[in-house]
């Protein structure tokens, strides 16, 4: 149980808390009748976003209550608790019980019985923000609990706009600018967007190692209590230099290696990994259920420091995985609006935003790989009837008119800074 008096210092320690951030450019819109819950991988800064959105609410910040339930001196808090904290709240500040307020729960997952509470504040009326994440209980997990009464607001590492701010205003970039510009893509392209990593460059390693072993330990291992960590820790390295993989291949590799896990348990793994948003293993565009499965997947990492501390160094393996990571931030949703190609001759495409978009991602479009690169997108378009045909490249882009289509060639900037509209 926590005491009253403790409420009162823990409260009080809050309605005066004010907190720096680097705002992120993320629209949000609150609900009025649902909790909005954070959604997102650890480290991601779903706390400091909270801030930015408490802040955000100008006048209403007077009728709002922050609260971190990490806060040591919350430990073994519960729902009965949370009833105090609103008491307590109401008599400490000016605002007359019987308000509708706004509460932003952090880590609330912390507190035994947190979703009766939520549900209670919001059948009288007030609006709840949550965010969570541990072994307990997943990011991605605290929509579900509430059943129904909590929209998710998905918050991933920075993306490329916010970091890069490519905004030109209708005006070619200075080669001063284009060059900065290139200069933090570069930084990205190897050592990601985590927030740690780009606010602490000197010691991102460390940070990106720490990030990796939470992430396997808490999130995976103690939440599925997975006793193979050997095998674990050896398919997180696979699936980080592998363009294109199955449940199968990953298996037949780590037997000839002597490492001995059953196909089941791999993919078991794979999921896991998927469900604490470190990986997302996207399928290809097909209707047939059983055909998706024959084509395997191609996996994909939250964020491109995660492959650099794996050790994978290939410009393109990491300038894909950048690109995905870019359309995920954008709101597209792995298996559901975004998918990889795979014609009929067996070439593929990258990935097919359908009804929409063939994107194809090389390093650099050469007279030796042209051809290589360009045949599947323009195969894939005469088969989907998708006409928008967007390769994503390193260099200064370009048009190219074959086969009847025209193929837009786009330089990363230039590709990041279309996105923004």
């Amino acid at each position: 149980m926590i005491e009253r008096e403790t409420w009162e210092e823990v409260i009080a320690d809050y309605l005066e808390l004010r907190v720096k951030y680097v705002p992120r450019q993320i629209e949000v819109k609150l609900p009025k009748t649902r909790a909005l819950a954070i959604v997102g991988p650890r480290r991601a800064g779903k706390t400091y976003f909270l801030f930015q959105l408490w802040d955000e609410l100008d006048g209403e910040r007077r009728r709002s209550l922050y609260i971190n339930f990490e806060d040591p001196r919350l430990v073994g808090a519960t729902s009965n608790d949370l009833m105090e904290m609103l008491r307590v709240y109401y008599s400490l500040t000016s605002v007359p019980e019987g308000e509708k307020l706004i509460f932003l729960l952090d880590e609330v997952q912390a507190v035994d019985g947190w979703e009766r509470f939520v549900r209670y504040l919001l059948d009288r009326g007030h609006r709840v923000i949550l965010t969570g994440s541990s072994s307990k209980l997943l990011s991605k997990e605290i929509a579900t609990v509430l059943r129904g009464r909590a929209i998710t607001l998905h918050l991933y590492p920075f993306s490329l706009r916010e970091l890069t701010g490519l905004n030109f205003g209708g005006k070619l970039p200075t080669l001063e600018v284009r060059g900065k510009t290139l200069g933090v893509l570069r930084e990205c392209l190897e050592w990601g967007t985590y927030p740690e990593v780009v606010l602490q460059p000197e010691l991102r390693r460390e940070i990106l190692r720490e990030i990796l072993d939470v992430t396997i330990y808490r999130d995976v291992v103690e939440r599925w209590r997975v006793d193979n960590l050997k095998a674990l820790r050896f398919l997180f390295k696979l699936l980080a230099r592998s363009s294109h993989t199955s449940v199968t291949k990953l298996h037949s590799t780590m037997k000839s290696l002597g490492l001995a896990v059953g196909k089941p348990t791999l993919a078991n793994y794979i999921e896991y990994l998927n469900d604490a948003l470190v990986l997302f293993p996207l399928r290809a565009y097909v209707k047939s259920e059983k055909k998706r499965e024959l084509l395997g997947f191609k996996p994909y990492f939250v964020d491109n420091g995660l492959l650099g501390v794996l050790g994978v160094k290939d410009r393109g393996r990491l300038l894909e995985n950048l690109v995905f990571t870019e359309l995920l931030k954008g709101g597209l949703e792995p298996d559901e609006d975004l998918f990889f190609y795979v014609t009929k001759s067996g070439h593929e495409v990258d990935f097919v935003i359908p009804d929409e978009e063939l994107i194809q991602v090389t390093w650099k479009l050469s007279p030796d790989n042209e051809t290589r690169e360009l045949s599947p997108i323009i195969e894939a378009s005469s088969e989907t009837g998708i006409e928008r045909l967007t390769v994503v490249t390193w260099e200064r882009g370009r048009r190219i008119k074959i086969g009847g289509k025209t193929v837009r060639v786009v330089a990363l900037e230039e590709w990041v800074k279309e996105r923004e509209k």
